[in-house]
């Protein structure tokens, strides 16, 4: 085999390959070339998903008449001098491969004009190659048009999807870079037909109705950031009960670009937990401003991954931020079928009575007993999950005032009333939720209540359960776990957490460290907090006394914690007395 440098036809088809996927590949470069170049309003039309032909319309500056065939180039870019430059890229584009890629794979005609500029220049391109040239009449701005969309690489559309699957796929294009760029005018027309338009009046809120529809939108919740993130945070999410069964609601940008990196995607996931079910995610659009220099955005040739220098920081910045918008949003459910708009509180909370709970059950006595006065809790990115508020500060639409116990059903609800009608509640999800949130704040506080053992207990692991000790013992003793080696797979465990004092030591350490084993780093707490939770929590089928009934009550209205257990199911239902008085005919 005799080695050959490859023509430039195929080098360049080669290219195109990696940078233009598919229609919508073409729509994102051109796109981000034209908010480079300070657009302010940006149209996009497409014929047959875009094979046919694509045009992206802008109001920007414009290409000099002298620069038009060197744009097209490999390698030939105004946004980068040297590799200094590549270290802290703040534009969107930075290759110089994207119309390169696209003239090696369609036929292209580029008319621009710059401003004051007496006419308009274009130039036409086919197969890399320049067909025509000229002056033209043209607005200032440019206007790219793509036909025959990989006529010069036929293998290219045995991966091409139907014309309205392309459609959506150029469609999710335009409406990432709409959230992005909310101050620009965005507008997306296929065979004719308006698919999506922004106004560019700089509020993400319209541009999520644009995209999602107007219920959504104003269901979202605000995010403003944290005061303990590292990073600036900002965006959008949905609340709880507005979720989607795969992850193509969620939105990730960093700097202004839009991007794929799995640190930022699970830490807005981390941040649902306990509130969503498994397998349901939500709606977000979520925003990171990181120092250009910590960014790495040139890992793939499409440029939507990016490495994070500090990615812990990251996490943490962004988990904050969400979880604490979540908290200060989280309503209790309603039943269903008895459904009516929560009243606004009366008056502000009332504080319960103080119950003497020396006579508790085991575990609700260590697990409801009252919580300390809360302490400044320590900086630093490696803690992942920000602590509930101060007692008493209930989140909108959780019961604001003490709730009078009625009794129980089936040893597993417990019936309560309310200030605004009748209370449904999971006595195990309430109460490992009680016990989670609680968890999570001697975590954050660096101060586990712990049982110490009278005499060490001796548990068997697994080759795989001794390989994660060494990873798990921050996390272990953080929480009150403390374990030392005995001698081969045994070892001892010399201390729990308070309240699961009265569960098995052996199945407990046994869980938390298959959850640390099969964890993700700076999150895997969480899995920990959540498997202590339930294994203290009362069980579904337990009776209990009203004085045990009562703490959980008070436990659920005097704690500001979110009205769903770790694993996503609602502590509680509400049915309020005007739903009652409609199912009885009273009004």
């Amino acid at each position: 085999m005799v080695i050959r440098v490859l023509p430039p036809a195929v080098a360049a088809g080669i290219a195109a390959g990696e940078v233009i996927e598919r229609p919508a590949s073409v729509v994102k470069e051109l796109v981000e070339n034209s908010l480079d170049a300070g657009a302010s309003t940006v149209g996009v039309e497409v014929l047959q998903g875009g094979l046919q032909s694509i045009r992206v319309t802008d109001d920007g500056s414009g290409i000099a008449p002298d620069e038009l065939r060197l744009a097209f180039e490999r390698h030939a870019t105004s946004k980068l001098r040297s590799l200094d430059d590549l270290a802290a890229v703040t534009s969107l584009g930075f290759r110089g491969e994207a119309l390169a890629s696209i003239a090696a794979a369609a036929h292209v005609r580029l008319l621009t004009r710059t401003a004051g500029a007496e006419a308009a220049a274009f130039v036409e391109i086919e197969g890399s190659a320049v067909i025509a040239e000229g002056t033209s009449s043209g607005a200032p701005g440019t206007s790219v048009t793509v036909e025959a969309l990989f006529s010069t690489i036929p293998a290219r559309l045995k991966f091409i999807r139907s014309a309205s699957a392309e459609t959506a796929r150029i469609r999710g294009v335009l409406d990432h870079m709409a959230m992005a760029c909310p101050h620009v005018r965005f507008s997306l027309r296929s065979e004719a037909r308006m698919l999506l338009q922004t106004s560019g009046n700089g509020a993400l809120r319209d541009v999520m109705a644009a995209v999602y529809g107007a219920e959504v939108a104003d269901s979202l919740i605000e995010v403003t950031g944290s005061a303990r993130g590292v990073y600036p945070v900002h965006g959008m999410v949905s609340p709880a009960e507005r979720s989607r069964p795969n992850r193509t609601g969620m939105s990730l940008f960093v700097n202004g670009r839009w991007v794929s990196n799995r640190t930022l995607s699970v830490a807005v996931e981390q941040a649902y937990a306990g509130l969503l079910m498994e397998g349901r995610y939500p709606i977000a659009a979520m925003f990171v401003d990181v120092p250009p220099a910590e960014v790495d955005p040139n890992v793939h040739p499409n440029k939507r991954e990016v490495r994070l220098v500090r990615d812990a920081d990251a996490f943490s910045s962004v988990q904050r931020a969400v979880r604490e918008a979540l908290l200060a949003d989280s309503p209790v459910a309603e039943a269903r079928g008895l459904l009516a708009p929560p009243p606004a509180p009366a008056q502000a909370p009332t504080p319960a009575p103080t119950l003497a709970l020396g006579g508790l059950a085991p575990a609700l006595s260590a697990g409801l007993a009252p919580l300390p006065e809360p302490s400044a809790s320590p900086s630093g990115g490696e803690d992942a999950l920000a602590a509930p508020a101060a007692a008493g500060q209930g989140a909108p639409g959780s019961p604001r005032a003490p709730l009078r116990i009625l009794g129980q059903i089936s040893n597993m609800f417990v019936v309560a009333e309310g200030a605004d009608g009748m209370y449904l509640i999971d006595q195990h999800a309430a109460h490992e939720a009680v016990l989670y949130y609680r968890l999570l704040r001697q975590w954050e506080e660096r101060r586990p209540e712990v049982q110490s053992m009278l005499e060490p207990l001796p548990v068997e692991l697994t080759p795989e359960q001794v390989e994660a000790v060494a990873g798990a013992q921050p996390t272990l003793e953080r929480y009150g776990v403390r374990i030392e080696p005995f001698g081969g797979s045994t070892w001892l465990v010399r201390s729990v957490p308070l309240m699961a004092r009265s569960v098995s030591a052996a199945k407990l350490v046994a869980e938390i460290l298959d959850a640390h084993s099969g964890g993700a780093g700076s999150d895997t707490h969480l899995a920990v907090a959540a498997s202590i939770a339930c294994h203290s929590a009362v069980r579904a089928g337990q009776t209990l006394d009203r004085q045990e009934m009562e703490a959980l009550g008070h436990a659920l209205t005097t704690e500001d914690i979110p009205q769903h257990c770790p694993h996503g199911r609602p502590t509680m239902l509400r049915v309020t007395t005007s739903s009652l008085e409609r199912e009885f005919g009273r009004s």
